[in-house]
């Protein structure tokens, strides 16, 4: 081959390289959901934040759990076990025994007046006696400034009750279980007490809210779809103080792994130009058939 034919050959194989490497890096990767499916049992923003705990992902579409059966120390909010499972597109959380702001009155001393008042309840016909407003000391958590009648009672009996045996938390929560498969998914909660009172749940299937003011805004069954194509259910959602405290219990995010990317090359692949300087390789010979006598 002559020189001039020897250069084009490299040349050619240098810009074939070249084209290879433009169409692999502009390759399109899809339309990958910017983020994978994952689920957590507790978390809270604001005065007392907690992580997402405990916290699944699964980013390659495999099945991933995990669980733990207490949260770091705070004064805000335990549990006695959770679960979160998430896998391809499809998460799941389970979360039992659930208790915020635990033993929140059992610090209230009854003022003098209102301890006298209690004492000296006739045992009949005293459902009628209106509920006294005073106020009380601050209970440890991001509330409003309370007083007696910020308190779920009906009368004034109600309200000795409730200070003299107090519950054991401002919420009590027996188990919250949310699902999601693509972009539907369910909600099933136990029994909720606010102060010992049991509250009835909604039975709508998005976004309802119980308003509990002054001492909680709960949201039920929180929904959301994104651009990404991920969708997000949230069992229940806790407001204190007025934004000043959110919790959210149980919450599943279902998405698709992305797809991995074709590795882009580092430099252009190059082809070996044929040597000039060495000998063509000899043709291989031709047997020849004859017929040899045998002997013996």
């Amino acid at each position: 081959m002559r020189p001039d034919l020897a250069r084009t050959v490299t040349t050619v194989a240098a810009v074939g390289g070249v084209v290879a490497f433009t169409v692999v890096a502009s390759a399109p990767v899809g339309n990958a959901a910017a983020r994978p499916s994952s689920a957590y049992a507790v978390s809270a923003d604001g005065q007392f934040p907690i992580a997402k705990t405990p916290y699944a992902e699964s980013p390659d579409g495999k099945r991933h759990t995990t669980s733990a059966l207490e949260l770091p120390k705070n004064p805000l909010i335990s549990v006695r076990a959770g679960n979160a499972t998430a896998g391809n597109d499809s998460a799941s959380v389970e979360l039992f025994d659930v208790v915020v702001g635990p033993d929140i009155l059992s610090q209230v001393k009854l003022p003098p007046e209102l301890k006298q008042s209690c004492a000296n309840l006739p045992a009949q016909g005293a459902d009628d006696l209106p509920i006294p407003d005073l106020p009380l000391p601050d209970l440890g958590l991001p509330l409003p400034k309370l007083s007696t009648k910020d308190l779920p009672v009906k009368n004034l009996p109600d309200l000795c009750n409730l200070l003299l045996t107090p519950p054991s938390s401002l919420l009590g929560i027996d188990s919250v279980n949310v699902w999601c498969s693509g972009d539907e998914g369910g909600v099933d909660i136990g029994a909720l007490t606010l102060l010992g009172q049991r509250i009835a749940l909604p039975t709508t299937k998005q976004g309802a809210t119980i308003p509990a003011a002054p001492l909680a805004t709960i949201t039920v069954n929180e929904q959301a779809k994104r651009t990404d194509g991920s969708f997000t259910i949230t069992g229940l959602t806790i407001d204190l103080g007025g934004g000043t405290q959110i919790i959210r219990l149980a919450s599943a995010t279902c998405a698709k792994p992305a797809p991995h990317p074709t590795p882009k090359p580092t430099h252009p692949p190059t082809t070996e130009p044929p040597q000039l300087n060495e000998p063509p390789a000899a043709t291989p010979p031709t047997p020849v058939k004859t017929h040899q006598p045998v002997t013996g």
